[in-house]
């Protein structure tokens, strides 16, 4: 005899009136050890390690039950025990028993737990999968009385985009496809079509976007397949249609509740129709999947359906320190509306977790690289690598971060990669695989019909495929009809084009012969991805692409050869027919399976594997690594230590959320999957060198009592707390000796805990080269650099600054910065003031400064040129000034003077050309010449009596002032040629125009000699 003593506590909740349950159970045998009779399955071992809360729920009676589990409180646990429960106590049929999750990793681990209560053969009767899983079995199996095809395919999210690339393109529409596929998961998701769009679009986005959506269902329909979204809502039709398929369930239970959508909400409520038998478990402060519709209203929506739902709070956590649960729970209350839950740590305190202040993102990065290797070494290494976990709230946050890790050499990997089936070696022979299944999908046709090249160019696809849509047929019927000569394609087809459509079609029918015998001892999977491999060569054209990596893309072939080779042996292939059959259903026909399903099933298997981590050696160590995820992607996970930066406002709250209570909820997921320690961090300026604000929900009053302002100092006393929270060994104290050698210090205290730049960094403005420019924010070295610098704080006369200036005592970073750019600006000032100054006094005015050095060409010439005195002789000038006295060359300087005499050569140029207007026009009517058209660019004209002119005249202008008039003449300032007006107005002997230089191959030289 067995009997359980439950001792009840009921109270009405205030909203619904349904029961919660918090009370003590006690559950004993009066003949010792119990067993049923159901696949002799023991009670005791399905309630052994269970805590009073667990029981109630594991055992309760009710039909409708929720579980409410915060993190680390063994949900998973409870709701496996749950099963074996309903199997062993209530007798209930396990393959009348559908379980849903939400990964398939989540799946596996409870499949795993149940084959430990209940044994192997009653665990792989239990309907246990995803909601898209399970879907597609009932699809697969009663998906033709709704219309469905026994070989639809399945579009994962790059067959979506793809489609919706084309027809954004082809229409020449704005819409971003990934925006469009989220906006039509959405509207599938509430249940409205494309037809419904188009009635309600007002503006021109709105007709766009159901244009897109409308053509988007279109090419699914043609290709046979079916999106994420389309399995779920096949699959409620189905059931609404034809409920006989679900008549024999006895129990539904969901896990991850909170995350559950509308759709999925509607699914499990058609499971459970016949008995109304269900038990969820979630919890709604850890709802964090609004963006993908997820509705955290479910659970009230669950209540108000089933009135007589029972609710069970599971308060024990066992999982995080204590530490860590009050600050998770602090930031969690802050929300009022949320019903009140206590969450109570079965670890001790530990230690508090730290909130640190940071000047920058890069000095965040390098504070947090350096504080994993410092618990490293202060740990004596009983933290490895993979015991660290960087969570950030977007994935954009992660370059910074990934250099710091790289640039000290630490190990790292990020989460959520490339995933194994979508890297493009193992995503051909797929989609080869796919059109050899089934042909219709136009999308995978597309991708591989010249892959390798075969000579096929996009216009010819492009043409092809329109050619298909017109006739409405699929994209293959047409290369098909083509390639064996049955019809002429309206689309031009080059020749070699044709022969390459003729290789393409002949490796998908040879597949589709061998297909035809799948199953048999002759024919397996891996011979027809073989028979692929050899057909396009695949070797060697991996060799050719991919010429330094081919090795590595080959073994991911060879990978997929030996996942088609496990999926093809007959034991496997047997229990995965089994898996995916349902329970005979009076007076409802289900297919017939057959070996050509082998392929459909394993195709159907790789478009919903959803993690790139779903094939590991088995028995292998764990690679040790530092993980980087965002923190959607590791809810359900943990670490013995995590770090979330960048904790400011517009990251942690979003700045593109529309929810602020889901995004404290994002915050609470990260902050609890720690189990020992927890750092959260701020940087003043973040990676675009914008000041920030410490995140809201960190700031709100009293918050910062639950955090320390540094990482913790470790005594052995805190090693040994770690340790037991951890259930690991406790290092030796040898172990401790040797890493600490490696520190350059011990102690979280190089950046202040304000978030100023340390004195450190600070010095490095101070002392070095005068040229170089101050460091960037954010750059950092490391202290050892401080004690082998060659200026010190004693030695002041070193400094770029007077040793008056230096002030004693401390000096913050900020203060003494904003000092250094007045007093650069101010340096600046006065050096500008000066050389204005220099400038006014050695320079006539009008006169450009000239460079130092810098000859020009009018002294080019005087070098060459050697005249007589007579040269210097003043010309005939339009402008009497034979009386002039000589002036004072007094602008030239002392050089140029003493160069001058030296080499007896005519006075340079030291006029640069005119600046300022002229102050008259020059007169209309020059002396009458027989050339009256000259280039002034041109040779000036040689003159009769050249031999008694001087060769320098330059006439001055009659308006100009008394200190200009008052210089010596010199060559025109307005060209550097020697030819002037008044060397064009002297009469010349009659000769023919010249234009440009005389010929000679002299040039300038002959001229400058004469």
């Amino acid at each position: 005899m067995h009997m359980t003593l439950f001792t009840v506590v009921l109270h009405e909740d205030a909203n619904g009136g349904h029961m919660h349950v918090t009370f003590a159970l006690a559950c004993f045998s009066l003949f010792g050890r119990s067993t049923l009779d159901n696949g002799n399955v023991a009670m005791d071992d399905i309630l052994r390690g269970l805590n009073p809360a667990q029981r109630a729920a594991v055992t309760s009676p009710s039909s409708v039950l929720q579980v409410l589990a915060p993190p680390g409180s063994g949900k998973t646990k409870t709701l496996t025990a749950r099963v074996a429960w309903l199997i062993a106590h209530k007798q209930l049929k396990s393959w009348n028993i559908i379980t849903c999750t939400f990964t398939k990793k989540a799946a596996k681990e409870m499949k795993e737990r149940i084959r430990g209560f209940v044994g192997e053969e009653l665990s792989k009767q239990i309907r246990l999968g995803t909601f898209h899983a399970i879907a597609v079995q009932y699809l697969r199996q009663y998906g033709q009385h709704i219309g469905l095809e026994k070989d639809f395919g399945i579009a994962d999210a790059s067959d979506s985009k793809a489609i919706l690339k084309r027809i954004i393109k082809k229409r020449d529409f704005t819409i971003e496809p990934g925006q469009a596929l989220g906006r039509i998961s959405a509207q599938k998701v509430k249940g409205l079509g494309s037809d419904h769009l188009v009635q309600k679009a007002k503006n021109i986005e709105q007709q766009e976007f159901a244009r897109v959506f409308a053509e988007y269902e279109a090419e699914l329909k043609a290709s046979n397949l079916l999106d994420y979204d389309d399995l779920l809502l096949r699959c409620c039709f189905l059931m609404r249609t034809h409920p006989q398929c679900v008549s024999n369930v006895e129990a539904v239970l969901i896990d991850e509740f909170q995350d559950t959508n509308s759709t999925q909400y509607e699914l499990m409520g058609l499971f459970a129709q016949r008995r109304n038998a269900i038990t969820i478990v979630g919890d709604p402060d850890q709802s964090i999947y609004g963006f993908r519709s997820a509705e955290i209203a479910n659970l009230a929506r669950m209540r108000r359906q089933w009135p007589d739902t029972l609710t069970i709070n599971l308060e024990e956590n066992y999982r995080s320190s204590g530490a860590i649960l009050h600050a998770a729970q602090n930031i969690i209350e802050q929300d009022e509306s949320r019903p009140p839950k206590k969450l109570q740590a079965t670890h001790s305190p530990g230690q508090r977790p730290v909130l640190r202040k940071l000047p920058t993102a890069a000095a965040e990065a390098s504070w947090l690289v350096s504080e994993i290797k410092r618990m490293r070494a202060l740990t004596g290494n009983m933290l490895q690598p993979s015991d660290f976990a960087i969570l950030l709230r977007s994935a954009a946050l992660s370059r910074v971060i990934e250099a710091a890790l790289g640039k000290e050499g630490v190990p790292y990997r990020m989460v959520g990669g490339m995933k194994f089936f979508e890297r493009a070696e193992v995503k051909l022979i797929i989609d080869y695989l796919r059109v050899i299944n089934q042909p219709n999908n136009s999308e995978a046709v597309e991708r591989i019909v010249n892959v390798p090249a075969r000579r096929i160019g996009d216009a010819t696809v492009k043409g092809l495929r329109e050619e298909a849509s017109a006739k409405n047929v699929s994209l293959w019927n047409i290369i098909c009809d083509a390639a064996q000569g049955r019809v002429r394609p309206s689309t031009k087809v080059t020749a070699p084009a044709e022969k390459g459509l003729a290789a393409f079609v002949n490796v998908i029918l040879s597949a589709q012969r061998r297909l035809a015998n799948l199953g048999t001892e002759q024919t397996s999977l891996v011979d027809i991805i073989n028979l692929i491999v050899k057909k396009l060569d695949l070797q060697t054209y991996l060799k050719n692409k991919y010429e330094n990596e081919h090795e590595a893309r080959w073994s991911n072939v060879e990978e997929l050869m030996a996942q088609a080779a496990d999926a093809s042996n007959p034991e496997r292939l047997k229990a995965m027919m089994e898996e995916d059959a349902l329970p005979t259903v009076e007076g409802l026909e289900q297919r017939a399976p057959s070996n050509e399903d082998t392929l459909s099933i394993f195709l159907a298997n790789i478009a919903l594997t959803t993690s790139a981590e779903e094939k590991t050696a088995e028995g292998t160590e764990p690679i040790q690594q530092v993980t980087i995820s965002t923190i959607h992607s590791a809810k359900g996970l943990e670490w013995p230590a995590v770090f979330i930066p960048a904790c400011y406002e517009g990251s942690i709250p979003h700045s593109r959320s529309d929810d602020n209570d889901e995004e404290r909820r994002l915050l609470y997921v990260g902050m609890t999957r720690a189990q020992a320690m927890l750092y959260l961090s701020c940087p003043i300026k973040n990676t675009q060198r914008e000041e920030t604000t410490m995140s809201s929900y960190l700031t709100q009053p009293g918050a910062t009592s639950f955090f320390e302002e540094h990482g913790p100092s470790m005594s052995p006393a805190a090693v040994k707390g770690l340790a037991a929270t951890l259930k690991r060994a406790l290092p030796s104290e040898d172990a401790f000796s040797e890493p600490k050698t490696t520190l350059e210090r011990d102690e979280d205290n190089y950046w202040p805990v304000d978030g100023e730049e340390p004195p450190e960094e600070r010095a490095k403005w101070d002392y070095g080269k005068a040229d170089n420019a101050l460091p960037a924010f954010g750059t950092t070295k490391p202290a050892s650099w401080v004690g082998s610098a060659a200026i010190t704080m004693q030695q002041q006369q070193g400094f770029s600054t007077a040793s008056a200036t230096m002030a004693s005592g401390f000096v913050s970073v900020k203060a003494k910065y904003d000092e250094l750019v007045e007093q650069t600006k101010l340096d600046a000032i006065d050096k500008r003031v000066d050389a204005r100054k220099k400038s006014e006094t050695d320079a006539p005015k009008g006169r450009k400064r000239q460079i130092e050095g810098q000859g020009s060409i009018a002294g080019f010439f005087a070098k060459k040129r050697q005249p007589s005195p007579k040269a210097r002789a003043v010309p005939n000038d339009p402008i009497d000034r034979a009386h002039e006295p000589l002036r004072d060359i007094s602008n030239l300087s002392k050089s140029e003077t003493e160069h001058s005499l030296s080499t007896k050569a005519l006075p340079t140029v030291s006029r640069m050309p005119r600046t300022a207007a002229l102050r008259k026009v020059p007169s209309s009517n020059p002396p009458s010449s027989d050339n009256t058209y000259v280039f002034l660019s041109s040779s000036p004209p040689q003159l009769e009596n050249q031999e008694n002119q001087p060769s320098d005249t330059v006439p001055t202008d009659a308006s100009e002032d008394s200190a200009e008039s008052a210089q010596p003449q010199y060559k025109s300032a307005s060209t550097l040629h020697m030819t002037s007006l008044q060397s064009l107005h002297q009469p010349s002997a009659p000769r023919g125009k010249r234009y440009g230089v005389r010929p000679s191959f002299n040039g300038w030289a002959n001229r400058a000699n004469k």
